[in-house]
């Protein structure tokens, strides 16, 4: 999912939009505050490993694009 949507970004930043990485950047933020959000209920443990798995490799998927966007990388 994370090399689809980061090549997504990359599509609409070659079709003009300047925002595309900026934005999918926002939208890694608001999924990382949701996966939060979710182990702070009651889980199973199982459920909780994976959840907290998820949250780790999206953290790194956002510092990635916050990169990128940072150094106005436009180019994959």
């Amino acid at each position: 999912m994370w090399t689809e949507e980061t090549t997504r970004a990359f599509d609409e930043l070659e079709g003009g939009s300047e925002t595309a990485m900026k934005d999918y950047f926002h939208v890694t933020v608001v999924r990382i505050g949701k996966l939060i959000e979710s182990v702070r209920h009651d889980l199973t443990p199982e459920l909780r490993i994976k959840v907290i798995t998820i949250i780790t490799i999206d953290v790194h998927e956002r510092d990635v694009i916050e990169k990128f966007v940072l150094q106005k990388i436009t180019d994959p």
